[in-house]
């Protein structure tokens, strides 16, 4: 069974001004984990952040969150009882106070994402929690990173679980932010499409 001075907490900071906030309610709940703020100095973007972060962990569970406070620190313990049977556990946002808008949008994705990576999940809600070794290497700096991770992840037979978070949205996504993800998502797939070609010849 887990303990806090087996996790590693990475929180990515994207200028997030609740930044301080979740480190100090990440300490309350988890005093002896390992906690990580990884900042984008040089603006590399998300993905980057997180490998960067990870090189710097000591544990061997490691857990992603957003800095944004649309997920509290506590549904960090939805996800650990999970992580002793799964290699990965990831965060859905099945529950909370998300508008239509934004509800139908996580809808349209989960279809587009099972469609491109026969992955049944919400890839971007942002709380995952993994067994570090197991976390597959990705290429995406951006904030699909974590789509690339869970599409390698289900090619190697890595063993994954959804579970429900409760969720707020404090900010609408823009049609930028929607196209840049959607290309972001053709590239993986393209890159996941050679890489097959290559091991099967």
């Amino acid at each position: 069974m887990y303990n806090n001075k087996k996790i590693s907490i990475i929180i990515p900071s994207c200028a997030e001004k609740n930044i301080g906030i979740m480190k100090v309610k990440c300490r309350a709940l988890f005093p002896e984990a390992q906690i990580i703020i990884g900042n984008d100095v040089e603006k590399r973007g998300k993905g980057y952040i997180i490998k960067d972060s990870i090189y710097k962990s000591l544990h061997g569970i490691i857990v992603f969150i957003d800095g944004d406070m649309d997920i509290e620190p506590r549904m960090i313990n939805r996800l650990l009882p999970f992580i002793d049977d799964f290699d990965i556990v990831v965060g859905s946002k099945s529950i909370g106070g998300y508008p239509f808008r934004r509800k139908l949008l996580t809808w349209l994705s989960r279809i587009y994402i099972k469609l491109l990576f026969n992955l049944d999940c919400d890839t971007q809600t942002g709380i995952k929690a993994f067994k570090r070794y197991k976390i597959p290497e990705w290429h995406i700096s951006g904030f699909a990173f974590d789509m690339e991770v869970l599409a390698k992840a289900k090619r190697l037979g890595l063993s994954m679980v959804e579970v429900p978070v409760e969720a707020k949205s404090t900010k609408q996504k823009s049609i930028g932010v929607v196209w840049r993800t959607l290309l972001e998502s053709l590239k993986i797939w393209y890159r996941l499409s050679c890489q097959s070609e290559k091991t099967r010849t």
